[in-house]
């Protein structure tokens, strides 16, 4: 705990920790500067950086030490007491300290499994590049800091210590690494998985810890950057594999009744309604006059609306080239995007512009039957892991565009992996490919591809009868 706090680095977030974690200050999570201030000071006591029962400076030092007005300062501990993150004692010795969360559990349900692979998978691409880049570049000051990182780990009893010193050795491979981007990536993603990386991590998973980074560390004083590479993937993996594992522990994502002969009957169901619905649309866009208009689409946007909700993230029309008099190409597409509500999806329909989005290659522009598309990231458009629902539409010259709906592959989990679990065995729901949608094993992620010979269909019902159910390894 802190005593003499007129010290210049008394208080544990040192200059480096509020340029590493509070700037800038504009934050792509939108709110107050308040909100901004709570959130990141959060993140501070999340990742350790504020240890538990740390006394914070007093509130005028502290608002000039964040850059921010006092006021601005107090919204935010207000937040923080509410979040139960922060304490008050009044008195003498009294003043605002840090308390870690006592349910670290609970963070972790805001996180889907495909978003966990997701990070999984950028820690590991930051964090083998440190680790083989601090290989080739680290001198005899690196590696002696390193090392002494490594017996702050090793010394570390409470949780809270043990997350500030991995946390701490994590950012000194990366220093070491000499990349001040690599640095700040690190400290962003440990920011964004808070303290769930030492969430019910017992002595022995502490033990496995530390004889990790004890690999690392001498992989890089060695100067062996394949070694030190592999050892970061596998100890990034292994977090990975246990979060995911804990994750499917959670009550939202426990085995339901899953009746062995059509287990995904709910979720067939579901999806069958949003055909219907796409359906539906195809025949409002049909009965449309002739010649056609955007603007006569505009009719339709309460049908796409409605489709949008729990299930579905983004629906529209998309129209064959020519189709339309005002407009060669055209996309009258809703999302639900940052603000949580839907908004009209920006694309470039110019064939000349470098960014152009030539929608008729895409997998779901199908002229035949309707048909589930992915998952896939949509790099084009909204970024996310998704599968796209479509059905053909249809005009006086044949086909005439689609109408289709984006589900995302981490909302669709939360429907799967309790049918899923009730199986009681290791299984993955595929796509026709072996593209894995969702499964109930740690090991075998969304996104990973599997071997789908000799594996039944999940359902009979089309076109959810191209999808697989797959037995997977233990």
């Amino acid at each position: 705990m802190t005593e003499r706090l007129e010290e210049p680095n008394a208080f544990g977030l040192t200059t480096a920790g509020v340029r590493t974690l509070l700037a800038p200050l504009e934050d792509p999570g939108g709110g107050g500067r308040g909100e901004v201030i709570a959130r990141r000071l959060g993140d501070a006591i999340r990742l350790g950086l504020l240890l538990d029962g740390e006394r914070l400076p007093p509130e005028a030092e502290l608002a000039k030490q964040l850059g921010v007005a006092t006021v601005t300062l107090r919204e935010a501990l207000t937040m923080l007491r509410g979040q139960g993150l922060i304490t008050t004692r009044r008195g003498r010795g009294g003043g605002s300290f840090v308390h870690a969360p006592a349910d670290l559990a609970e963070p972790l349900r805001r996180f889907s499994i495909t978003e966990l692979r997701d990070l999984g998978d950028q820690r590991s691409a930051v964090s083998v590049t440190a680790a083989r880049l601090a290989a080739e570049r680290a001198g005899p000051e690196e590696v002696q800091r390193l090392g002494e990182q490594l017996g702050r780990l090793r010394a570390a009893t409470t949780v809270s210590e043990r997350r500030r010193a991995n946390t701490e050795l994590t950012l000194a491979v990366a220093a070491a690494a000499q990349s001040a981007r690599l640095t700040h990536e690190e400290a962003r993603l440990r920011s964004e998985l808070g303290d769930l990386l030492h969430l019910e991590l017992d002595e022995g998973d502490h033990d496995e810890l530390v004889r990790d980074r004890e690999r690392l560390v001498s992989a890089i004083a060695q100067g062996d950057a394949p070694l030190a590479a592999e050892v970061s993937e596998r100890h990034v993996q292994w977090e990975t594999e246990r979060l995911i594992a804990l994750r499917m522990l959670a009550s939202d994502l426990r085995a339901g009744e899953a009746p062995e002969d059509e287990p995904l009957r709910e979720v067939v169901d579901a999806l069958a309604r949003v055909f219907a619905a796409l359906e539906g649309l195809a025949a409002e866009f049909a009965a449309l006059p002739q010649p056609r208009t955007r603007e006569q689409l505009d009719a339709l946007r309460p049908s796409i609306l409605a489709l949008i909700g729990s299930l579905v993230t983004g629906a529209g029309i998309v129209t064959a080239p020519g189709l339309l008099l005002d407009a060669p190409r055209w996309l009258e597409w809703w999302w639900t995007g940052a603000r949580g509500v839907p908004e009209a999806l920006r694309v470039n329909l110019d064939p000349a512009a470098p960014d152009f989005y030539d929608y008729t290659g895409a997998d779901w522009y199908a002229t035949g039957e309707p048909r589930i598309s992915g998952p896939y990231v949509d790099y084009a458009c909204t970024n996310e892991y998704a599968l796209t629902l479509s059905v053909p539409l249809s005009g006086p010259g044949g086909f005439a565009g689609v109408a289709a709906a984006d589900v995302l592959v981490a909302t669709l989990e939360r429907k799967v992996v309790p049918a899923l679990a009730g199986l009681g065995r290791p299984v993955a729901l595929t796509n026709a490919h072996g593209r894995v949608i969702a499964s109930n094993s740690a090991s075998v992620r969304p996104g990973a591809k599997v071997s789908v010979e000799g594996a039944r269909p999940a359902s009979a019902t089309a076109p959810t009868s191209a999808w697989r159910l797959v037995d997977v390894p233990r």
